[in-house]
C-alpha cells in the first residue's frame, strides 16, 4: 500500500509556464510511489489537479499594482486608475506588498482550507511533506501543518531566492521574514541552483542543503542530436520559450540581431513563445523593424507540447534575463533547451546560467548589441556535445528528490518505533 504525502505548490499542471510542466513531470514520478494530496494556488489552476487524490486549494490577494502581460493598458477603472501616479509610489506599493504577503492576511482568507487540512490530518496517516516555493504562501501552510503534526518530515524545494530585488517596492518585512521560516520548518532545504544553495546555507547542521537541478521531460526530446549551424546558412530561426517580463531588455536582444543580419545577411526569424509584459511591448513597438531581415512573432502562450515543437524546429534557443544579473536561480527553460540539443544564445549577466552554458552548450551575450551580435556569429559552424545531457532529463531529478523524502520517511518510522 502506498504511503501518503502532502505536496504544496503555486502551480499544477496544464498552465503554460515552466513551473507548471516540471510539477506535472514531478507529479508523475512522485506518484509511482506515494498517495499524494496537493495543495495549490487557485489562481494558478482552478481545476483539481488529475495526480492528486485529493487537491485543495488556497486563496491569495490579487495584486493592484502588477503589469499585465499583453502589453495593453490596465483593464480597471475608476478612483484607482485616476490615482494612479499616487497609487504607485514605492511606499505605497511596499506597504500593500507587505500586507498581501502576510501571514494574518493570508489565514483570513484561507479560513476553510486550514478546516480541510485539519479533517485531512485526522483522517490520512501523513508520511511527508513536500513544498516548492518561491512563494511565501507555502511556508505559512507548513507552519500550520508543522505546529499540528510536528512529527511528518518536512522537505523545503526552493526554485528561486523569496528576497529577491527585481522591481520596485518589494515587500522586504515579509519576504525577510518567510525566509527566516525555512530552516524552522525544514527536516531538508533543496536548492535547484549552487546560488540558491549559498543564499540558504546558514552553516547549521541542520536542516542540510541538498543540490537538486531542474530537469527536462525526456518524452518529448527522446530523439534530438545536436546539428552544427552551417556558415552557408541563409536563415536562422531562433526561439525563446517563455514570456519577456520584469526588466528583460528585449531591445538590446533584436538591435543585435539587426547587426548580426547587417554584418552577415543571414536572415533572422525570433519566434516568443509566451507573451510580453508592457515594458516589452513598448519596447518593441518603439523599434524600426522595417525589411525582413530581422522579423518577431510573438506567437503566445501554448501548451508544452505545443512550445516544444517549436523549440524542436528552431535553430537557436535564446536565454533572455534581467538586466541586473542574479546569482540564484537558472532558468527553468535552460533544460529544455539541452534536452531538445539546440545551442543556446544566453543574453545574460547571471553568473551560474553562464558556467554552466557559455563554451558547452552554447554562447553567453552581454545585454548590448555588438555582444549579442558577436554571440550568435560564434554560434555559427561551432559544435556543442550534448552527449551527457540525461544528467538534466526529469527522470534524474526525480528520482534523487524521492530518494531524499524516502530517508526521511524511513528515518521518522524508526523513531516512531522506538517511541513505542
Amino acid at each position: 500500500m502506498k504511503k501518503t504525502m502532502i505536496v504544496i505548490s503555486d502551480y499544477i499542471e496544464d498552465a503554460p509556464v515552466v513551473a507548471s510542466v516540471r510539477y506535472a513531470g514531478l507529479m508523475k514520478h512522485f506518484m509511482e510511489q506515494y498517495r499524494l494530496i496537493v495543495v495549490s494556488d487557485r489562481k494558478c489552476g482552478p481545476m483539481p489537479s488529475r495526480y492528486a487524490t485529493v487537491n485543495y486549494k488556497y486563496d491569495t490577494p490579487s495584486s493592484t499594482f502588477t503589469q499585465t502581460m499583453d502589453g495593453g493598458e490596465p483593464s480597471g477603472r475608476g478612483l484607482k486608475q485616476r490615482l494612479e501616479g499616487v497609487l504607485r509610489n514605492k511606499w505605497t506599493i511596499t506597504a500593500w506588498r507587505n500586507f498581501k504577503y502576510s501571514s494574518y492576511a493570508f489565514r483570513r482568507m484561507n479560513i476553510r482550507l486550514f478546516r480541510e487540512l485539519d479533517a485531512c490530518l485526522e483522517q490520512n496517516d501523513v508520511s511527508a511533506v513536500f513544498l516548492t516555493i518561491p512563494d511565501v504562501y507555502g511556508l505559512y501552510i507548513l507552519e500550520y501543518l508543522k505546529r499540528k503534526a510536528p512529527e511528518i518530515p518536512i522537505m523545503i524545494e526552493i526554485r528561486d531566492i523569496i528576497n529577491h530585488d527585481i522591481g520596485e517596492g518589494q515587500p522586504r518585512q515579509a519576504y525577510r521574514r518567510a525566509e527566516r521560516m525555512i530552516p524552522r520548518l525544514a527536516d531538508e532545504i533543496v536548492a535547484v541552483s549552487q546560488g540558491i544553495r549559498q543564499h540558504y546555507d546558514l552553516g547549521r547542521e541542520r536542516p542540510s542543503i541538498r543540490l537538486i537541478r531542474n530537469g527536462y521531460d525526456e518524452e518529448l526530446f527522446r530523439n534530438c542530436a545536436f546539428q552544427r549551424i552551417s556558415d552557408k546558412i541563409c536563415e536562422l530561426t531562433l526561439a525563446h520559450i517563455g514570456s519577456i517580463y520584469k526588466g528583460r531588455n528585449i531591445r538590446a536582444l533584436i538591435e543585435g540581431l539587426q547587426l548580426f543580419h547587417e554584418r552577415s545577411g543571414i536572415r533572422i526569424k525570433l519566434k516568443v513563445v509566451g507573451l510580453l509584459d508592457q515594458q516589452a511591448a513598448r519596447d518593441l513597438s518603439n523599434m524600426n523593424m522595417t525589411g525582413d531581415g530581422v522579423t518577431v512573432e510573438i506567437v503566445g502562450s501554448v501548451k508544452h507540447e505545443a512550445a516544444a515543437s517549436l523549440l524542436r524546429e528552431a535553430d537557436v534557443a535564446v536565454i533572455l534575463t534581467h538586466t541586473k544579473g542574479s546569482d540564484y536561480a537558472i532558468p527553468g527553460k535552460t533544460f529544455e533547451y539541452i534536452g531538445a540539443c539546440k545551442p543556446i544564445l544566453a543574453v545574460t549577466a547571471d553568473r551560474e546560467l553562464m558556467e554552466l552554458v557559455h563554451g558547452r552548450y552554447g554562447i553567453c551575450a552581454g545585454h548590448h548589441r555588438d555582444s549579442v551580435a558577436d554571440g550568435l556569429t560564434d554560434l555559427i559552424g561551432k559544435e556543442f556535445d550534448f552527449s551527457g545531457r540525461s544528467t538534466f532529463s526529469r527522470t534524474n531529478q526525480a528520482k534523487q528528490l524521492l530518494a531524499m523524502i524516502g530517508e526521511h520517511v524511513h528515518g521518522a518510522k524508526q523513531k516512531k518505533v522506538e517511541r513505542v
